[in-house]
């Protein structure tokens, strides 16, 4: 993957036009989905990932390699999202089912109809979660969607940030011990 993505880009460095949408084509659901993990919103998780590409296609130029070219675009995502959380006005949520169908792809109408209670609590934890890491700082947000919701590593959190490995475990900690104390009902129960 690593080596057509150079390829690409270097086609693109090129002149090749095409090579710069099949980029955007393999990368688009993905940059989506850290978009839309961090503002919580299709909408804005869209204008987001608008903001990105743009970013990109106006930089590429720029792109020496030094990197591989998902920690760099991951970087400018990140980036993208930061600056839009720190602009946001005011916090908004999906629904629950709207939610439920692009982090999980799934619906928990089965669920529901077969036990409703265990879905009206299921259902709970999400919005209760959902509000606890929309509560968090924009830094231990990015780290936690990336560790956990992403399933990057550590060393490649610290590439995207630009940080120290010991800067992502020290937001992570002190990211789940927020998470912890905003749902202390569900963790104790």
């Amino acid at each position: 993957m690593k080596n057509k993505d150079a390829m690409l880009v270097a086609e693109f460095q090129g002149g090749n036009q095409r090579a710069f949408d099949e980029l955007a084509s393999r990368y688009k659901r993905r940059i989506y989905g850290i978009a839309y993990k961090m503002t919580d919103n299709h909408e804005d998780a869209l204008d987001v990932s608008q903001e990105v590409f743009i970013r990109v296609y106006k930089s590429i130029s720029k792109f020496k390699g030094r990197s591989s070219f998902n920690t760099w675009l991951y970087r400018i995502t990140v980036n993208c999202c930061i600056n839009y959380l720190r602009s946001r006005s005011r916090q908004r949520h999906l629904p629950f089912d709207e939610r439920m169908e692009v982090s999980e792809g799934r619906s928990l109408v089965s669920e529901w109809w077969s036990n409703p209670q265990k879905a009206l609590e299921n259902k709970e934890f999400q919005q209760d979660l959902a509000a606890a890491i929309g509560s968090l700082p924009p830094r231990q947000r990015t780290v936690f969607v990336l560790r956990h919701l992403e399933d990057l590593s550590h060393k490649e959190i610290a590439d995207i940030l630009r940080c120290s490995i010991g800067n992502v475990k020290a937001n992570l900690f002190r990211a789940i011990r927020k998470l912890r104390d905003g749902l202390k009902e569900y963790v104790e129960g």
